[in-house]
């Protein structure tokens, strides 16, 4: 095999040549997608990747497979193709336990309906990850594989890969199909792109590509770093360019075209407004674990009774925990303590344990009271609502303490310019 870009050898060491460094990023692993494609952009014949194989494909297929912890396939692809465990060979194993990994990765599958082949050998000879939705029963699954759930009707891949990130998981390899690529490409999730291009033509219907009817704000760039060749195969590597600011100034793009401006009009008249910023704790009184984070979307609903609601981020760590709590604490920080608002406002509860640099004791349910921001209230969740890229909680308060009459209130425009923890 022989390396075309970015410069020439004519006998490339194929095993060093995927040899990257690729770190996960903030809050959830580091995605690789690894496609194979007909020169005329067929990505299967009769339903299935065989017949554009090659030696030279299979070889980085397997290469590819000793990386990551976890392999993620999208349901379809297990039934089409007959998925089974994965099996790396004694010396691909010997190193991924010296980087720290299990001897074999997992697969993962990716599924709405949970219809799945329980007795395969997927599940009797190994024990795989399911994701899948919240509302689906996964009583019986459970027993056989280990279950990721997130989003309500359709999987919420944000939030799966933020839940993999939480169980250790740093790299996934993606190997389709395409709708899950496409729903990956669509969030801004995929890293990298791996794809060979077979030479030779399919024809007929061709299908809709390697992210198959997934539609894009607009194109996404990427950098070609590698090409490798053989036999008229081409083995292509694609870095993904600003993945995650890319793919939330699209959306954005998107929907400022489709009013004709309103959008934007709207969001920069919020943004000159100096609305009270609120740091929300949270509990969860099973597990036990805690979070907080800085908030600027809160509001007293009704004066009796007293209501109070608070908008937390999907994206945010805080939000899995609230979600199971039954109490939430807010508090409302001084202009003076723009440094607490700083260290719960610019890092993610996926990466550091922000309580653990805090004075705070237990409230009402275990939920972190922060001692150094003397006016706050506890609040029993009452509601929970879904409200776009937010899920409100309503609160009704149950403890608090008000501090001095005379505490200001730090506003928006004091943070505005700190960069948040997550992706907006």
């Amino acid at each position: 095999m022989r390396r075309l870009h970015p410069d020439v050898d004519l006998d490339v060491d194929v095993e060093s040549s995927y040899d990257d460094e690729r770190p996960a990023p903030s809050g959830r692993p580091y995605v690789l997608v690894n496609m194979v494609s007909s020169a005329d952009g067929a990505v299967a014949v009769d339903g299935r990747t065989k017949a554009m194989s090659s030696p030279a494909d299979a070889s980085v297929f397997h290469l590819l497979r000793s990386i990551p912890d976890v392999i993620l396939v999208g349901a379809q692809t297990v039934r089409a193709e007959h998925y089974g465990p994965p099996r790396v060979n004694d010396e691909r194993q010997a190193r991924r336990l010296a980087r720290g990994q299990s001897a074999q990765p997992t697969i993962a599958v990716v599924t709405r309906s949970l219809q799945l082949d329980v007795s395969s050998p997927l599940f009797s000879q190994s024990r795989p990850i399911v994701i899948c939705p919240t509302d689906v029963d996964v009583s019986e699954l459970a027993e056989v594989a280990d279950v990721v759930q997130d989003g309500e009707g359709d999987v919420d891949l944000t939030g799966a890969l933020r839940q993999l990130r939480q169980r250790g998981v740093g790299l996934v390899l993606c190997e389709g199909g395409p709708t899950l690529n496409g729903d990956l490409a669509r969030h801004g999730l995929i890293d990298e792109l791996c794809l060979t291009v077979a030479p030779l033509l399919v024809g007929g219907d061709l299908g809709t590509g390697i992210l198959g009817r997934a539609r894009l704000p607009r194109t996404l760039p990427l950098e070609l770093a590698q090409v490798l060749e053989e036999g008229g195969v081409l083995l292509c590597r694609y870095k993904a360019i600003a993945n995650h600011e890319l793919a939330t100034a699209t959306a954005v793009e998107a929907a400022e075209t489709a009013d004709g401006g309103a959008r934007s009009a709207f969001h920069a008249a919020m943004a000159q407004l100096d609305m009270p910023m609120q740091i929300v704790t949270a509990a969860d009184p099973v597990g036990g674990e805690r979070g907080g984070c800085l908030v600027g979307f809160a509001a007293q609903c009704s004066i009796e009774p007293p209501r109070f609601m608070v908008w937390l981020s999907k994206k945010n760590h805080t939000l899995r925990i609230a979600r199971r709590a039954e109490v939430l604490a807010v508090h409302f920080p001084t202009p003076d303590q723009l440094d607490v608002a700083e260290r719960f406002g610019t890092r993610s509860g996926d990466d550091v344990d922000k309580l653990a640099s805090e004075r705070w004791h237990e409230g009402p349910q275990g939920v972190p009271i922060l001692d150094d921001v003397p006016r706050w209230f506890a609040g029993r969740v009452t509601e929970r609502l879904d409200s776009g890229d937010h899920v409100a909680f309503m609160l009704e308060p149950i403890d608090g303490s008000v501090g001095a009459d005379d505490l200001p209130q730090l506003g928006f425009q004091a943070v505005k310019h700190l960069r948040p923890g997550h992706d907006a």
